[in-house]
């Protein structure tokens, strides 16, 4: 009969901290001697978890949700006062990086999102809920693709496809959180439609609508959740205007405050964006502080759509390099964002 080992040592030289998950863990770049590598080490206090059934819950859920668009683990371990998971460094970051100070396009946000929901849908199937699915939590592989991370919130259903958690970051709550500690998955499909919202929008956009509620020491948590009940946060009405009608239906959908009225699997909302389509994916949004530039680039042909703060609007065309030539069609005084979905739709 093997004996198991009694002890075992690893050694890592912490490189950087690159992040703080709420108040029981850190997560470092380490360079770990065994494998001759850089790579990420979250550390996990004990004392934060409930019991030693959870010391490496965390761990096991990533090797269980083994997946192309899910991050990978090394390993795990543990000392007197910490858990440690070893997994892969992703350099690329976050899509989280993707959408601040800057904007997707409509065919990134389709080719990211997809890829978030096959992973998605790889967790569901092992029997986990994730309930921690935001940008910050997307990592980005090599090949910028996405990869579903951060399994420090997840929890096994039951047979009827239940999972418990009292836990949860204020701003992806879903609305059901305010009534119950008992979810379906659908609790992750609410949080897939505001990550979508924020790549359609970019950061700011989500954040200044958090802002209303006032400053962390002052934040109005009654006013908050009654917007989050009753569907007023975040804005289903605002979208960045090259955000064509489909994308935003798959979103308002997603975002439904009554989890049956959701899609009802990582599948389906991944099936309702695969087939949207049309001019408008490759519009690409940079907002200055006087004015927001649209620009697309489509075999030989570039656009670019200037909007001023004052509503006045250029629009030019050029091929292959050429001198550009104005449209006079797309060139107006004052314009609106009907007259901006046309633009987008029809160049």
């Amino acid at each position: 009969m093997l004996k198991p080992y009694q002890k075992a040592e690893l050694a890592f030289d912490i490189i950087k901290e690159i992040g703080q998950d709420g108040r029981n863990s850190r997560t470092f770049v380490a360079r770990d001697h065994q494998l001759n590598a850089e790579i990420v080490i979250k550390q996990i206090r004990k004392s934060t978890l409930d019991s030693p059934d959870e010391f490496f819950a965390e761990s096991q859920a990533l090797y269980a949700s083994a997946h192309p668009n899910v991050v990978q683990v090394h390993y795990a371990c543990y000392d007197a006062d910490h858990i440690y998971v070893a997994m892969p460094f992703y350099r690329n970051g976050s899509a989280k990086d993707l959408i601040t100070g800057c904007h997707m396009t409509v065919r990134e946000i389709i080719t990211l999102g997809s890829q978030i929901l096959a992973g998605l849908h790889n967790i569901h199937s092992k029997g986990l809920v994730h309930f921690d699915v935001k940008p910050d939590n997307i990592l980005l592989s090599s090949r910028q693709e996405a990869l579903v991370s951060d399994f420090g919130q997840a929890k096994q259903m039951n047979y009827s496809g239940i999972a418990a958690q009292d836990r949860h970051y204020t701003p992806m709550i879903a609305p059901e959180a305010l009534e119950t500690d008992h979810f379906e998955r659908t609790f992750d499909i609410y949080q897939v439609g505001l990550t979508l919202y924020r790549m359609c929008n970019g950061n700011e956009h989500f954040y200044a609508q958090m802002d209303k509620y006032g400053p962390p020491e002052a934040f109005d948590r009654a006013a908050f959740r009654f917007d989050v009940r009753n569907g007023k946060f975040p804005d289903r009405k605002s979208f960045a205007p090259h955000v064509p009608s489909t994308l935003r239906n798959v979103i308002k959908k997603c975002l439904e405050t009554n989890p049956v009225n959701r899609y009802q699997s990582a599948l389906d909302v991944a099936n309702a964006i695969a087939g949207i389509d049309g001019a408008c994916l490759d519009w690409r949004l940079v907002v200055h502080a006087d004015r927001k530039v649209w620009t697309k680039a489509s075999d030989e042909t570039q656009y670019e759509l200037t909007v001023n703060a004052d509503g006045t609007t250029t629009c030019y065309k050029s091929v292959n390099g050429g001198k550009a030539r104005r449209l006079g069609d797309a060139c107006k005084d004052k314009i609106t964002d009907k007259d901006l979905r046309k633009i987008f739709t029809d160049y």
